[in-house]
C-alpha cells in the first residue's frame, strides 16, 4: 500500500509539472502566433481547440450535469470576465509588452482572490493574509514602474492587472453560485461561449499575414489550444479534486518564472525591478498560502 501510494504521489507531481509546463509556455506561444493572427483570432482559435479537447474528455467520461435558471447570469459573468477579455487581452498586451511582462501578473490572482472573497463570500483575511495582500500591492507598483520604464502606455498596465483582477473576481464567483456544475463542463462551456462570440469577430476585424513565419504561428496557435487551453485546464481541475485547491494553487509559484525563462530564451529585456516586483509577489503568495494551510490543519483540501 505504501508504494501504491508514493507512485500516486509521484503521479500529482507529474501532472503538476505538466500543467505548469503547458500554462507557463502559453505566452510565449502567444507571440508566435502573433507572427500571423490578432489577438481575438488567437483568442477564438485556442478556445476553440480547447473546448473541443474538454468535451472530447466529457464524452470519454460522461460526467452528468445540468444548468438552471439561477446559473445563466453567473455563467455569463464568468464567460466575459475569465475567458473572453483575458484570452483577447493577454496576447494584445504579448505583443505591445513582452511575453515575460504579462507572464509575471498570473502571481497576482491568489492575493487578488483574498480582497475578492471579502465581498463575494463574506471572508475576512487573518491579519497574516491582510499582510500578504497590502505587500502584493506593493509588487502591483513595483510592475506598473517597470512597465512604465518600458515606454508602454499606463492604459495598458493597468490592461495587464485587470486580467489578474478577473481571475480571482470570477474563481471566487465561480465558488460561490457555479460549484454544483463540474469544473471540467464549466471550463468546456466557457471556450464554447467565448468561441461562439470571438470567431465572428476576428472574422470581421483582423486578417491573416502569410509570410515566412505563418507556419511557425499556427503550430504555436495549435499548441497553445490543446496544451494550455484543454490539457492544462483539465489537469488542473484533475490536481483542485484529487490534492484540493491549495496544492493545484502553488502552480502560481511556478508559471511567473517560467514566464521569465522564456523571456530569457526570447533574449526579452529583463530588469532588476522586474525580479524585484515578482520576488516580493511570490514570497507574499507564499506567506498567504503557509497561513491558509495552517487554518485548514494541513489537509491541503
Amino acid at each position: 500500500m505504501k508504494h501504491y501510494s508514493n507512485g500516486k504521489d509521484r503521479m500529482h507531481y507529474l501532472l503538476f509539472v505538466i500543467l505548469a509546463l503547458a500554462w507557463g509556455s502559453g505566452f510565449y506561444l502567444m507571440k508566435l502566433a502573433g507572427f500571423a493572427f490578432g489577438p481575438f483570432t488567437i483568442a477564438a482559435t485556442s478556445t476553440l481547440g480547447g473546448s473541443v479537447f474538454l468535451w472530447l474528455f466529457w464524452l470519454v467520461n460522461r460526467v452528468r450535469w445540468k444548468v438552471r435558471k439561477r446559473h445563466l447570469v453567473p455563467l455569463v459573468i464568468v464567460a466575459v470576465f475569465a475567458f473572453i477579455y483575458p484570452y483577447v487581452a493577454q496576447p494584445f498586451l504579448v505583443g505591445l509588452i513582452g511575453h515575460g511582462f504579462i507572464g509575471m501578473m498570473v502571481s497576482l490572482v491568489p492575493v487578488l482572490t483574498i480582497l475578492a472573497s471579502i465581498p463575494l463570500l463574506g471572508l475576512f483575511p487573518s491579519k497574516v493574509q491582510l499582510f500578504g495582500v497590502l505587500m502584493g500591492m506593493m509588487g502591483i507598483v513595483l510592475m506598473f514602474v517597470d512597465g512604465l520604464d518600458r515606454n508602454a502606455e499606463p492604459l495598458y498596465l493597468v490592461m495587464a492587472v485587470s486580467v489578474p483582477v478577473c481571475y480571482a473576481f470570477t474563481n471566487t464567483l465561480i465558488r460561490k453560485k457555479l460549484r454544483d456544475i463540474p469544473p471540467i463542463v464549466l471550463a468546456a462551456i466557457f471556450m464554447t461561449a467565448a468561441t461562439i462570440v470571438l470567431t465572428p469577430v476576428s472574422l470581421a476585424l483582423e486578417e491573416v499575414r502569410i509570410d515566412e513565419r505563418f507556419v511557425t504561428a499556427v503550430v504555436a496557435t495549435i499548441l497553445l489550444s490543446i496544451f494550455a487551453r484543454g490539457l492544462g485546464m483539465l489537469l488542473f481541475y484533475r490536481l483542485i479534486q484529487t490534492k484540493g485547491p491549495l496544492f493545484a494553487g502553488l502552480v502560481t509559484y511556478v508559471i511567473p518564472v517560467e514566464a521569465l525563462m522564456w523571456s530569457w530564451y526570447d533574449d526579452e529585456r529583463i530588469t532588476v525591478m522586474q525580479m524585484l516586483a515578482i520576488t516580493v509577489v511570490l514570497l507574499m503568495v507564499g506567506v498567504v498560502q503557509r497561513d491558509i494551510i495552517r487554518k485548514d490543519g494541513g489537509s491541503g483540501s
